[in-house]
């Protein structure tokens, strides 16, 4: 499976470069940066603050489960666990979450299983703003296959707190701290947590726009707030789906470009996908090994 891994991703890269970047090297060299410090840094402030909405989704889904924990300690559980997914081998999030969840005193099976949750309403929510924000495209095949893997995920969610419920029963049977802690959400958690987790979407692709107005000007970024949102949207859940991709490693990137395009041009595309992920990688990093510095006190 790993050298499945590699050789996909390998594959994935050359894709990236030898098809959706070389042709357009030219254009690339000789593009002239806008360098807007106002748009970059609201556009960082913004990515910030997603990551803030995104720790603060997760420790409300903690709390839901009687989890007692300090917001400290669940970031920095929750950023060494984002932290993680950047390493090759699909493991290494959920291995560091248990470690770090077991240091802090939490319960593994609760940190494990709330993040799961996240992870699967976000990409919910996130096949659910493509949709709102790309109408033209909701008749396409793909993007009705889509919707319909994203209702699918939903009535699983919805399932498996229940007792009766035959996955849940099977579930129950191979997982069972996996279901007995999602059997303590009900619908109006998951409900409020789809809302809570919409925002996220909202707030990337907004710094997103903000990050090609500061790179490439007013005058060629072209295309709606609307447009941004859905493009980076898109993107990222077809890195997240691309589970052999570590954090979506070259697939959100080539997914983006070809999305960019046809709006922007295969150069400017090239360059705003590249440094939107530099850019995002970056901010990460900073905010984890920020919060990771502030001293607090494990519980052994």
């Amino acid at each position: 499976m790993r050298a499945l891994q590699t050789v996909v991703l390998v594959g994935a890269a050359y894709y990236l470069l030898s098809r959706q970047i070389a042709p357009h090297w030219t254009e690339i060299r000789a593009r002239h940066f806008a360098w807007q410090p106002a748009p970059l840094l609201l556009g960082s402030v913004l990515v910030l603050g997603t990551l803030g909405v995104l720790v603060g989704a997760w420790i409300t889904s903690l709390r839901w489960c009687a989890v007692r924990t300090t917001p400290l300690d669940a970031a920095k559980v929750w950023f060494t666990a984002n932290l993680a997914r950047f390493l090759p081998g699909g493991v290494w999030q959920f291995a560091s979450l248990a470690v770090m969840a077991s240091r802090y005193g939490m319960s593994t099976a609760a940190a494990t299983a709330t993040v799961l949750l996240e992870q699967v309403v976000l990409l919910i929510t996130g096949l659910a703003v493509v949709a709102v924000f790309t109408p033209a495209v909701v008749h396409a095949t793909w993007w009705q296959a889509a919707l319909i893997v994203g209702i699918i995920l939903g009535v699983v969610i919805l399932a498996l707190p229940r007792p009766g419920a035959r996955l849940g029963h099977w579930l129950g049977r191979y997982v069972p701290s996996l279901t007995q802690v999602w059997s303590q959400l009900g619908p109006r958690h998951l409900l409020q947590f789809c809302v809570i987790l919409t925002v996220p979407w909202l707030m990337y692709g907004t710094a997103f726009r903000l990050l090609a107005l500061g790179l490439l000007g007013s005058g060629s970024i072209g295309a709606s707030w609307g447009f941004y949102i859905a493009a980076f949207t898109g993107s990222y859940l077809a890195g997240v789906i691309a589970v052999f991709a570590p954090a979506g490693l070259f697939v959100r990137e080539a997914a983006l470009i070809g999305v960019l395009t046809p709006v922007l041009g295969g150069g400017d595309a090239a360059i705003l996908a590249v440094a939107s992920r530099i850019w995002l990688t970056a901010l990460e990093i900073i905010a984890g090994v920020v919060v990771l510095a502030v001293p607090s006190t494990p519980s052994a």
